[in-house]
C-alpha cells in the first residue's frame, strides 16, 4: 500500500465538501482517478501499479463517499455535481490536461467529464465499462437470475411488487426500520459481490452501516436513471472522436457485473479507443491479469509522453 500522500479537501458547495489525495510526483502528468458505485471507495492497491514518480495522481472520494462529508448526504449529489468537484479540484490543484481513469460507476464519469470538458483531457483509462443504461440496470436487478438462478432468488425474496426491483430495494433500504434496511442491503452487498467476482459461495455476513450508506447512494443514482436520459451515449460518443480523444478501454471477459457487451458497444461508438478483453477476468480489479494490464497501460502511457513533450 503506498503510504505518501497529501490528504486534502474542497468546499464545493454549501453542503459539501470533497476529500481527495494527492499522491507521486508534483510535476508530474496529474492523473484523476474515479471510484464505482455509485456510493464505492478507491481501491489504493491500484496505487502501487502506478510510477508515482513520473505520475502525479489524485484520489477523489465522491459526494457522500469516503472522508468527503456529509457522510452519505444525498442532497446536491448527482451526476453534474460530481463532475463539477472534478473540475474544482482541477481547477484548484492548478493542473492542465489531466489522465482520466474510472473504474465501473467512474467510467461514465470519466466518460462525462470528456464530453463537457474535452481541452482538458489527456487521455482516457477506462476499466470494467459501467455505462447506466436501462438494459444495463436491467440485467443487474433481473436478467442476472439467468446466470446465478438460487442466489437471485435469495437476493430479491422477499420483494412482491410488480415495480422494478430497484425502486423495491430503494423503499427497503431507506426504511426507518433499521433491521428492514439492513436486511435488503445486505442482500444487494452479497449478491453484488456474486455478480462482481462469479463466486457462488461468497459467505452472507452482518450489515455494516457503511455498506448500507454505499446502497443508499447506488440507489439514489439507480432510481433516478443516474441522471442523464438513456440515449445521451448514442447522441453524444462520436463526440470523443470530433475532439480527438484518445484512450483505453479495459474490461474482464467473464464480467457478470457489468457485461463486455457494454465495453464492445463503447469501442465501436469511440474509434480512437483502443479495446483489451480479458478473456477470463470478472469484474473485480484485483485479478492479477487486470492489474497486469493497468501497470502496462500506464508504463505505455509513461513512454508516449515521455517522448511527446
Amino acid at each position: 500500500m503506498v503510504k505518501n500522500y497529501l490528504q486534502k479537501f474542497i468546499k464545493v458547495d454549501e453542503i459539501h465538501t470533497v476529500a481527495y489525495r494527492e499522491y507521486g510526483n508534483p510535476d508530474g502528468i496529474p492523473v484523476l482517478m474515479l471510484h464505482g458505485g455509485p456510493g464505492g471507495k478507491i481501491n489504493f492497491r491500484i496505487l502501487e501499479l502506478i510510477d508515482l514518480t513520473f505520475y502525479r495522481v489524485f484520489t477523489i472520494d465522491q459526494r457522500g463517499c469516503g472522508l468527503s462529508i456529509p457522510k452519505g448526504e444525498l442532497r446536491a449529489n448527482t451526476l453534474l455535481h460530481l463532475i463539477s468537484d472534478m473540475e474544482a479540484i482541477r481547477q484548484k490543484e492548478k493542473l492542465g490536461k489531466c489522465i482520466i481513469f474510472g473504474r465501473s460507476w467512474g467510467t461514465v464519469l470519466g466518460l462525462m467529464y470528456a464530453l463537457k470538458y474535452p481541452q482538458n483531457c489527456l487521455h482516457l483509462i477506462l476499466c470494467g465499462i459501467f455505462l447506466g443504461r436501462n438494459t444495463d440496470e436491467l440485467w443487474t436487478f433481473e436478467q442476472s437470475k439467468i446466470r446465478f438462478p438460487q442466489q437471485w432468488a435469495e437476493f430479491s425474496d422477499g420483494l412482491t411488487s410488480s415495480r422494478p426491483l430497484n425502486e423495491q430495494f430503494y423503499e427497503k433500504i431507506f426504511s426507518q426500520n433499521e433491521k428492514t434496511a439492513l436486511l435488503y442491503s445486505s442482500k444487494m452487498t452479497h449478491y453484488f459481490n456474486i455478480l462482481a467476482t462469479n463466486k457462488i459461495d461468497i459467505p452472507a455476513e452482518d450489515e455494516t452501516l457503511e455498506n448500507l450508506t454505499a446502497n443508499k447512494i447506488f440507489l439514489h443514482y439507480s432510481v433516478h436513471h443516474y441522471f442523464f436520459e438513456d440515449m445521451f451515449w448514442d447522441q453524444h460518443l462520436a463526440e470523443l472522436d470530433a475532439n480527438n480523444i484518445h484512450g483505453v478501454i479495459l474490461h474482464g471477459g467473464k464480467d457478470s457485473d457489468c457485461l463486455p457487451e457494454q465495453a464492445y458497444y463503447l469501442h465501436n461508438m469511440w474509434k480512437k479507443s483502443t479495446l483489451i478483453i480479458e478473456p477470463n477476468v470478472s469484474h473485480c480489479d484485483n485479478q492479477v491479469e487486470i492489474r497486469k494490464q493497468i501497470h502496462n497501460i500506464f508504463m505505455t502511457l509513461k513512454l508516449y509522453f515521455s517522448h511527446n513533450k
